[in-house]
């Protein structure tokens, strides 16, 4: 379970992050975003969880560009957070709005059916 603490550096990652991500000539035209962070209780590692609007982007080389940056972007951030230690930047994509989009469409197909089957019982 997350402390006060860790849910707060979180929160505070994602901000500085998404910011330095934005102003990132390397990432323009991806639309990338940040869907979630989440931080073990020691705050070694950050798990920055992207997700992309444009269902055309190739995840690899987005990742890529991502690592591509993340040294920088943990100096940056390290010298913003204050804390003892920085925390490595692991960015993963998120696969949730995927699987929702996937859900959304199986209730679709499900309703329709059921739609279709009352119509044809009367």
């Amino acid at each position: 379970m997350p402390t006060r603490r860790t849910v707060r550096v979180a929160e505070v990652l994602r901000k500085e992050l998404a910011s330095q991500m934005s102003q990132s000539l390397d990432l323009e035209g991806l639309l990338i975003t940040i869907s979630s962070v989440e931080l073990p209780p020691d705050m070694k590692q950050a798990y920055i969880y992207v997700s992309t609007l444009n269902p055309e982007v190739d995840k690899e080389m987005a990742l890529k560009l991502l690592n591509r940056n993340r040294v920088a972007w943990q100096g940056i951030i390290g010298r913003r957070l204050g804390t003892k230690f920085t925390p490595q930047l692991i960015f993963r994509f998120d696969e949730a709005i995927e699987r929702g989009d996937r859900i959304m469409e199986i209730l679709t197909e499900l309703e329709q059916k059921n739609l279709d089957e009352d119509k044809d019982d009367k």
